[in-house]
């Protein structure tokens, strides 16, 4: 799955003890936000949840990696929990449930990127601006930021077409190998078996 720019909620339901995962593409120096929640069972049928039924652990761990590292490990328990970075890594971020339960868990995950995390509220003070001001800035950072996806796009799209070629040109090769092995054990067997008749004699 894939947010760009923006808050997107999900509920997953995860197997008893299994896993599920999902992915965020990030570029680097990109903002995320990722709040998890885990209901508890008496939550979802309605019920009033005790305060330290709500500290305990649900059974469910989160693990969220970037491409080249881990960046988060923990139990959740029945509160709401949140986890904000700066992706040091482009690329696809993983987040990943494991559910140690003996039923289904369902799990709430809000994601938040870049613009959508940003915090406006000092620039607001220092710069003493007005409503409109803000909003100008806002749509001046949007802009900014989908030029930024386009610019990142143009270059996956470059770096899929190079990889593409390598690939054609590999196969190619590898071709014209295979026909020249081919051409090869021919002529030896009809050099072999011309010589194995004129030695019976039968040419």
């Amino acid at each position: 799955l894939l947010w760009s720019s923006m808050a997107s909620a999900l509920y997953i339901d995860i197997p008893a003890r299994g896993s599920r995962c999902v992915g965020e593409d990030m570029a680097e120096d990109a903002l995320g936000k990722f709040t998890f929640y885990v209901p508890h069972r008496r939550e979802l049928e309605g019920k009033e949840v005790p305060e330290e039924k709500s500290a305990k652990f649900s059974g469910v761990a989160v693990e969220v990696t970037s491409p080249k590292a881990m960046l988060m490990k923990k139990d959740l328990a029945h509160e709401v929990e949140v986890f904000s970075f700066t992706a040091a890594d482009e690329g696809m971020h993983e987040i990943c449930f494991r559910n140690n339960n003996k039923h289904v868990r369902r799990v709430n995950l809000e994601v938040e990127t870049d613009l959508a995390v940003k915090d406006y509220s000092e620039l607001v003070k220092k710069e003493h601006w007005r409503p409109l001001e803000l909003q100008f800035r806002k749509a001046e950072d949007k802009l900014e930021s989908i030029s930024q996806e386009l610019a990142n796009s143009r270059e996956r799209e470059a770096e899929l077409r190079q990889s593409g070629a390598e690939v054609a040109n590999k196969i190619e090769w590898f071709s014209l190998l295979s026909i020249t092995v081919l051409l090869t054990v021919s002529a030896w067997q009809m050099f072999y078996l011309k010589s194995f008749f004129r030695s019976k004699k039968l040419l």
